[in-house]
């Protein structure tokens, strides 16, 4: 009987412990998304595609083959906010994370990626933020992520350019 309300006690916590590390997970993918990062790596991608279309002009690439290499940017995207969470997790925690989500979801977070459209009212607001304990987080490890986003972007786009060169090579289309 020990042994199965030891089991029960450990299969719970392991649980809950993954429901938090998955909520984590997509309060920063939430974040990522309101703060553009994701849709700066969306054009990252458009703009690989549109070179190796450049590169391979003379194999005369079909474009089915085209259409089918860009159905895998939704994985690709997955696999880059993926990398994006644990950058995130070495620097903040998930009250950090829900505490940027809330200022993104604001009229001055909207803003802030706007600066012509930030009113006196947002700069008050954003000011006040980067005087709480996230937004000096923010600031303070701001050489350390930008150093992270970094190395993840060289990883990132870098595998994603040899995948999809590989996946040319497969169907008969060299360089």
């Amino acid at each position: 009987m020990k042994k199965i309300i030891a089991l029960i006690c450990l299969l719970t916590i392991g649980t809950v412990g993954f429901a938090q590390v998955d909520q984590y997970s997509e309060d920063v993918k939430a974040c990522i998304k309101s703060n553009g990062t994701m849709t700066y790596y969306e054009g990252v991608v458009d703009q690989m595609f549109t070179m190796l279309e450049e590169q391979f002009t003379s194999q005369e690439v079909p474009a089915a083959v085209w259409t089918e290499l860009k159905n895998e940017k939704s994985d690709a995207m997955g696999e880059l906010a993926q990398m994006v969470v644990s950058a995130y997790r070495a620097h903040f925690t998930h009250e950090d994370v829900k505490n940027m989500n809330a200022l993104y979801t604001t009229k001055a977070g909207k803003n802030m990626f706007k600066p012509e459209e930030l009113t006196e009212g947002d700069k008050i607001i954003l000011t006040e933020f980067y005087k709480s304990d996230t937004g000096q987080k923010i600031v303070s490890s701001q050489d350390s992520m930008n150093a992270s986003m970094g190395d993840i972007s060289v990883m990132w786009s870098g595998d994603l350019y040899k995948s999809m060169i590989a996946k040319l090579s497969e169907k008969g289309f060299d360089l």
